[in-house]
Order: C-alpha cells, then sequence, then structure tokens
C-alpha cells in the first residue's frame, strides 16, 4: 500500500537524514569528508546493544548512556586521530578518516563477531490498524525522534553561543579567532556533536535491521548520499536528501523490486548532481 511505504520510508529517511547532518557539521566546521560517520552509527547501536540487551537496563536508561559514550568515543578519537593532522593536507585527512572507519570496523568484528544481533523493537510490536493500513508505531516514534533532532540542532545551532561560535568558525577560523572563539575547542564540540547524532541514528535504526559491525559501511554510504544530494552546505537539505532517498528505497522496494533499491535512490543522486551539482537546497558557488 502506497500511504504503508511512504510511512516507512519518512522512517528510513529520518535514520538517513540523521545521518547527513554529521556529514555536513564535519565538512563545514573540519573542511573534510568524514567517511567514518557511518561507522560511529554502528558504536552507537552497539552500546544500545550493550547497555539493554547485555546489561538488561531500562531502555531509557540505555538510550542516555549510549549517547554518552558515543560522546566520550568522539572525544577521544577526535584527540587521538583528527586533532594531530587539523592542519594538514585535505588528502591526509581524508585518508585518517577511512582509516578510522576501518579500525572501528574491525575492531567491533574482532570483539563481537560477524554475526549480526537482533535488536527488540523499543516502540511496541502491537501494529495500529486504520482500515487496510496497517501502521508499525517503530516507524512513528523514529520519525518524530530524527525531526525533532534535527529541529533541536537547528535552535542550538542559531540560539545558543555554543552553536554561534560554531558556525563562526566554520565560515573563517582566523575570524573566529580575533573575535575570542577557541576555534579548536568548537571544532572538538563539532566532532563530538557529530558523533552523537551519528551514534543516534544507529540506535533509531538497530530495531529495524540487525546490529552488525559491517552495518556501518551501508549506513555510511547511505548518509554521504544524503548529504550531497540535499548539498553539503545545508542543514535543512540535509534531512530533506535523507527524506528523498528513503522513500526512494522503500517505494521502490515497494512496487517494483527489493533487489533495486539502493540502485534507484542513487540512480536519483546522480540525476541530482548533473542538473544541480550544488545539491537541492545548496548554495551555487
Amino acid at each position: 500500500m502506497l500511504l504503508q511505504q511512504v510511512i516507512q520510508g519518512l522512517a528510513i529517511g529520518s535514520v538517513y537524514g540523521l545521518l547527513a547532518l554529521g556529514y555536513v557539521l564535519m565538512w563545514q566546521a573540519w573542511g573534510v569528508m568524514d567517511f567514518a560517520r557511518g561507522d560511529g552509527a554502528m558504536v552507537g547501536a552497539f552500546y544500545l546493544l550493550i547497555f539493554s540487551q547485555f546489561r538488561g537496563l531500562n531502555i531509557v536508561l540505555a538510550f542516555i548512556l549510549a549517547i554518552g559514550a558515543s560522546a566520550l568515543t568522539g572525544f577521544v578519537i577526535e584527540r587521538i586521530a583528527y586533532r594531530p593532522i587539523l592542519g594538514g593536507r585535505d588528502i591526509n585527512r581524508l585518508i585518517a578518516t577511512i582509516g578510522v572507519g576501518m579500525f572501528t570496523r574491525n575492531l567491533y568484528r574482532v570483539m563481537f563477531g560477524a554475526d549480526p544481533f537482533p535488536f527488540p523493537s523499543v516502540f511496541g510490536d502491537n501494529p495500529i490498524h486504520l482500515g487496510k493500513l496497517v501502521i508499525v508505531p517503530q516507524n512513528l516514534w523514529i520519525t518524530a525522534i530524527g525531526f525533532g533532532l534535527a529541529y533541536l540542532l537547528r535552535l542550538f545551532l542559531m540560539k545558543s553561543w555554543m552553536g554561534k561560535a560554531m558556525r563562526a568558525t566554520a565560515q573563517d577560523r582566523e575570524t573566529a579567532a580575533l573575535m575570542g572563539i577557541k576555534v579548536k575547542n568548537s571544532m572538538t564540540f563539532t566532532f563530538v556533536l557529530a558523533t552523537v547524532i551519528g551514534g543516534i541514528a544507529g540506535m533509531l535504526i538497530a530495531p529495524l535491521y540487525f546490529v552488525m559491525a559491517d552495518m556501518g559501511a551501508l549506513m555510511g554510504i547511505k548518509g554521504y548520499a544524503s548529504a550531497v544530494l540535499g548539498g553539503l552546505d545545508s542543514m535543512s537539505g540535509a534531512m530533506v536528501g535523507g527524506l528523498i532517498l528513503g522513500l526512494a528505497e522503500n517505494l521502490a522496494g515497494g512496487f517494483i523490486s527489493s533487489g533495486y533499491q539502493t540502485a534507484i535512490a542513487f540512480l536519483i543522486m546522480i540525476l541530482v548532481l548533473i542538473f544541480r551539482p550544488q545539491g537541492i537546497m545548496g548554495r551555487r558557488q
């Protein structure tokens, strides 16, 4: 049913949008396409799995602890792998992101194995029946949380002192430093925030799919595609790109074939890049 596919597409798309926000934050603040974003989502999903399933904690407490663990992980990675090459060549920083992603993926494969872990639904298993329409509650919750976080992030960036410092640093580091902004601290906070957002994306998608060490690779690709689709200089574009990708995948899977989901989604991205290289909501250079 069309509406059912749309609802599921919105849920998946909101997760892709959150991943894309991480890419946009890193691109604007660090000037690098961080290809470890997807693995940050994988780490977040594993943290939630560990606290809620392995330790048996309440899901809300597990969610809070997983967010804290993701933030700490982001801080450590930034200090060890990213900060030392902050002023280095772009290619070196790009390689560093790929290296961090590969290291993280293999580390979790060693610790937890390559087999997937099922994650039970945390939003209820009883579907909502509206005539012939069957709605899975977790799709509604995932969509609401995804959009809610995107809105809160926008408010934070526009209204808070730290958000303004982050935007100033992204526009011009030297000018921001002259204004009294601690540029390196601002960039560290941006990195941690991007890691947390990616981790939450992994936590949200965990009930829909299996949790496994290799899940970050595909999530990273989808997040990157969403960011490019919406525009790398647009927060709103990141969410729009994610929604388009999620809807395209689910509509293609529902009405054509599940084997064409990814192909059709990326075909849309290629067409957008051909006719609007800056992305749907990106500014023309």
